[in-house]
Parts: C-alpha cells; sequence; structure tokens
C-alpha cells in the first residue's frame, strides 16, 4: 500500500522544484543561451525576487552577463512591472521589486526607488537603501544623503551611500559646508570608505566643526587608519567634550600610536567613565602592538 506524503510537504516539493526550474532558466539568459524569462512576480509559491538576485548579485556591473540578463527582463516585460510594483502598497512586494532593482543595478529606477527612503516601514526604506547603494552614481548618492536628513545616520543609509557615492562626491560635500545636517552622515560614509582624499576634509571637520561632528571625524580617520591624522587626534583628547576625547582615544588605538601611550594614560583619570574606557581599551591594544614587536616590552 503506498504511502501519500502529506500535502503540504508535496505543495513545499512542487514549489522546490519550480525555483529550480526558474533559477537555471535565470542563469541561463545570463550565461547567453536564452533570451527571456516569463517571471511571475505575485507567484506566491515562492519568492521569485530572491532567485533572481541569487544570479544577479555575484555579477559584475556593465558585464555581458548582466546586462543579457536586464535585456531579457525588458523583453519579458519584467522590468517594466518591477518598476510599476514600487507604487504598491504591500510592504513585502516592495522589498521584492528593490531587491531585483538593486540586484540588477538599474540605473534609470532611481528616481522611484528614492521616494521609498521616506516608507514608514523600516524594512522597505532599508531595502529601498541597499538597492540604490547597489546601483551607485550620482543621483543615487544625492537621494541617500538626502535622507539621512531626515533619518539620521542610521546604519543602513550610511552604509548604502558610502557605497553609491562615486569618486571625491563625499570629499566634495565634506569640503562645501553648505549642507552643514548632512556633514554627519557624510563623514561617516568617508570613514567607511577608507579613501585617504578624504582625510584633508575630515581634519578641517575636526578642527572647526560641531562637538557631533568632530566626535565622528576622529571615528572616521580612525577607521581609514590615517596615520597622519594623529597630532590632530592627540590634540582632541584634551576636547572639552567627552564624546570628542572618547572618539579620538578610540582612533589612536585603532591607528596604534605608540607614541601617544602617555597622553592616553593620562585619560585612565578622565571624569567621564566611558572616556576612561575608551582610554584603557586603546591602551590595551597599544599594550598587545608593543608585545607582539618587543616581548621585552612585558617586563617594563
Amino acid at each position: 500500500m503506498a504511502v501519500e506524503a502529506p500535502p503540504g510537504r508535496m505543495e513545499q516539493a512542487r514549489a522546490g522544484m519550480r525555483r529550480a526550474a526558474l533559477k537555471r532558466q535565470v542563469e541561463a539568459v545570463a550565461a547567453g543561451s536564452g533570451d527571456r524569462l516569463p517571471i511571475d512576480l505575485e507567484d506566491g509559491a515562492f519568492d521569485v525576487a530572491t532567485v533572481v538576485a541569487e544570479v544577479a548579485w555575484p555579477l559584475q556591473p556593465q558585464s555581458a552577463s548582466l546586462t543579457r540578463l536586464v535585456v531579457a527582463l525588458h523583453r519579458s516585460g519584467v522590468a517594466d512591472a518591477v518598476v510599476a510594483g514600487l507604487a504598491e502598497e504591500d510592504p513585502l512586494q516592495l522589498e521584492r521589486c528593490c531587491r531585483i532593482l538593486g540586484a540588477l543595478r538599474l540605473e534609470p529606477a532611481v528616481p522611484w526607488l528614492a521616494p521609498l527612503l521616506r516608507s514608514e516601514h523600516v524594512a522597505v526604506s532599508d531595502r529601498a537603501a541597499r538597492a540604490l547603494g547597489r546601483i551607485g552614481g550620482i543621483r543615487s548618492a544625492e537621494a541617500l544623503l538626502a535622507a539621512t536628513r531626515r533619518a539620521g545616520t542610521r546604519r543602513t543609509l550610511v552604509v548604502a551611500l558610502a557605497r553609491a557615492a562615486p569618486d571625491l562626491f563625499i570629499e566634495t560635500v565634506l569640503s562645501s559646508r553648505r549642507r552643514p545636517g548632512l556633514l554627519g552622515a557624510a563623514a561617516l560614509a568617508a570613514g567607511l570608505r577608507r579613501r585617504h582624499t578624504a582625510v584633508g576634509p575630515l581634519l578641517a571637520l575636526l578642527d572647526s566643526g560641531t562637538r557631533r561632528h568632530r566626535a565622528i571625524s576622529c571615528r572616521a580617520l580612525g577607521w581609514m587608519r590615517a596615520g597622519t591624522a594623529i597630532p590632530a587626534l592627540t590634540s582632541a583628547l584634551s576636547d572639552p567634550d567627552w564624546r570628542v576625547r572618547m572618539a579620538a582615544a578610540k582612533a589612536l588605538g585603532e591607528l596604534h600610536a605608540q607614541a601617544q601611550f602617555k597622553e592616553l594614560d593620562l585619560l585612565l583619570t578622565d571624569r567621564d567613565p566611558r572616556v576612561r574606557k575608551a582610554a584603557k581599551q586603546s591602551l590595551l591594544r597599544l599594550g598587545n602592538v608593543m608585545l607582539s614587536r618587543d616581548w621585552r616590552w612585558a617586563w617594563r
């Protein structure tokens, strides 16, 4: 007597087979052995967007494989349907559309993705930010930078901005000072990008920015491993604001600034416990570096 599988298991198996078949079809188009992709975005059996993104994500920008995939989606009408899907109200559908557009790096979709950065659903705005970061370019960077004015230095926005910004975009924002409300996000993005063309603007911001901007500049310079910033960071250890002193202490630890051991040691008596903790952590880091270079330091 044959044993029938539960209905739920059968449906899962069918969905898995359809998903595998679609993935093979998408891979075939990317490889050049197909030219059409009849995809139903509203197929509830499995996440179509995930399948397309899995294939498109590793492909290099402007590569032949990605171009073939984009052309096939346009021919099949899927690309237009995805862009039109950005007008839907269903958050899950919006996330799927954003994921496909980001994976395909469809730059013409930027004007439709940008408004989603203001979505009340954090998952939707985060997915739109990641898509814009993936697409890149001046329009994506401007949209992400503008979004930080309302949402602040939210991690997803800053990471996407660091990824999307073209050469010298961040440096120009930091140098212009015409948009002070955006300087914090720009400084964080500069630190994540780790391009030394931003060291000069960050040092200027550390010298004359607000307390918040000075603290962010210290952290960014530390992330960038900007050795030329050590003198300015050492001076920042005596800043009136505890956030700046703490950020400077952390940055000097990240820079392995052994010559500043004494200055950091003085912060162990700082009036703010958070500054003392940061100084202690940096001193431990410096001690480990010195120990690895000269075992005799352990006996001093």
